[in-house]
């Protein structure tokens, strides 16, 4: 696998900035093109309001247009790295996970990479309202950066699998080329409260197959008994020291678990690695 194109949403904040310098140096790796695309939503008028709303809305459409294409500009003097590979701009008048959508369609993305802002001490915190769409329904890897990451270092990456069966093995390509192009060792986990035989031998079984589709990198497994799964990611994050979590938010359950699941011990600390979802 390798990644050719990269979209990054800016806001122009300096947490979406910063998610581009981190893209910028996974597009060098790469040699991949970025995409940075910028949305703006107007709300919606009743029919009736529709041509006096229109006086308003263009004169202020028209000033978007043109502080976006000053912001875009000044893009390169914020990053300068971006001089070194292909980038293009796109705007849009619309939801950004809508203008995300639109260009995962038509743009031939392989990952976005997107910055997150925010006290961080909930996965919800982590990866934000517009974030957390689009990680849990974007067809493309998702790469969020928390606004404290300013360099993509990564030496360990952790694997959240809940051994239900990947039917796709080769979506983990995009897990062996971040651990190839890091040189970091990658760490599947999973966490469960199974004890019955069945479900033993059947983890047992897919933990073989997941070893075997990651041979090709440094990779260790490790199984956690824990009833919160997201207190026992939190902890596996402190312990084993993680720059990177990566999991399939595929199944809902699982998923809404971790980001609505009560955090007792683990309320005051803060996610501040980088999160990779993978969909299937």
């Amino acid at each position: 696998m390798r990644i050719k194109k990269i979209l990054v949403p800016v806001d122009f904040s300096p947490c979406s900035v910063n998610a581009l310098k981190i893209a910028v140096e996974i597009a060098k790796g790469q040699l991949a093109s970025i995409e940075v695309v910028n949305a703006f939503h107007m709300p919606a008028y009743p029919h009736a309001d529709v041509v006096a709303a229109n006086t308003i809305i263009e004169p202020i459409l028209q000033d978007y247009e043109d502080q976006i294409e000053e912001q875009f500009d000044a893009l390169t003097d914020k990053v300068p790295g971006l001089k070194s590979v292909g980038f293009s701009t796109r705007k849009f008048v619309s939801p950004t996970k809508d203008a995300i959508y639109t260009c995962i369609e038509k743009d031939g993305i392989d990952l976005i990479v997107m910055g997150t802002k925010g006290s961080h001490d909930t996965l919800e915190k982590l990866v934000g309202s517009v974030s957390s769409d689009v990680v849990r329904f974007a067809q493309v890897p998702v790469l969020v950066i928390p606004e404290n990451v300013d360099a993509f270092e990564i030496k360990q990456i952790g694997f959240a699998a809940d051994l239900h069966g990947i039917k796709d093995m080769d979506k983990l390509d995009i897990l062996i080329l971040f651990a190839k192009m890091t040189g970091a060792q990658l760490k599947i986990f999973n966490i469960s409260t199974d004890t019955d035989e069945e479900s033993i031998i059947e983890k047992a079984r897919e933990r073989m197959k997941l070893v075997d589709s990651l041979s090709s990198v440094d990779v260790s497994y490790a199984w956690i008994n824990q009833s919160e799964p997201l207190e026992g990611i939190l902890d596996f994050i402190d312990s084993h020291k993680l720059d990177m979590l990566a999991m399939f938010p595929r199944h809902h359950g699982f998923w809404d678990r971790l980001l609505h699941g009560s955090i007792t011990k683990k309320i005051a600390m803060q996610i501040q690695i980088p999160l990779l979802t993978i969909h299937e």
